[in-house]
């Protein structure tokens, strides 16, 4: 998605984004300022602001990204769907290993409240989560089970809500 020394081509977006994700990745949402994207961009706290009215815009943008990343890699588990029991575990597996991976994603994607979203992060989620319902409804019908596909996937997101302690100790742990 980005390549290096884009903003000398007119691509100064990207490259605040692509800085945005670095500082993300360093400091988590806590520590995130528009002034040092600036700084890490190589341009001026004004400059952001030519293309971020807030903080909060660039953190529904990662906050997408994160969610579109989830999706590939859980499509890339659907190519293998020889056993079912295997695929809904591996399914599982990949959303874990991508939090273990990605604390501060994770936390933004999952745990932070917003008061209006923007269509951008609501398409991202809904394709994730899209990819989640459709490795519900083959497990459910390679199971022969009845249950309803968006129930069953529902059922599974709520239980990942019930555990955001866990999640929350499980980041500090590995941000240490």
């Amino acid at each position: 998605m980005w390549s290096k020394n884009t903003y000398h081509h007119g691509d100064l977006k990207n490259s605040i984004i692509k800085s945005c994700h670095k500082l993300l990745q360093k400091k988590g949402m806590s520590d995130f300022s528009l002034r040092e994207v600036a700084n890490l961009s190589g341009v001026s706290h004004a400059a952001v602001y030519r293309h971020f009215q807030h903080k909060e815009e660039v953190l529904e943008i990662l906050a997408a990204i994160g969610f579109d990343r989830l999706a590939s890699l859980q499509k890339k588990v659907a190519k293998d769907k020889k056993n079912p029991d295997e695929y809904f575990v591996k399914l599982g597996l990949v959303y874990i290993q991508f939090a273990l991976k990605n604390p501060n994603y994770y936390k933004l994607m999952f745990q932070t409240k917003r008061e209006k979203e923007s269509n951008q992060l609501k398409r991202s989620k809904l394709k994730s989560y899209a990819v989640l319902v459709h490795g519900c409804r083959f497990y459910l019908n390679a199971k022969k089970r009845k249950e309803n596909h968006r129930s069953f996937a529902l059922s599974l997101q709520e239980l990942k809500n019930r555990h955001k302690e866990t999640n929350e100790q499980l980041a500090k742990r590995i941000n240490k």
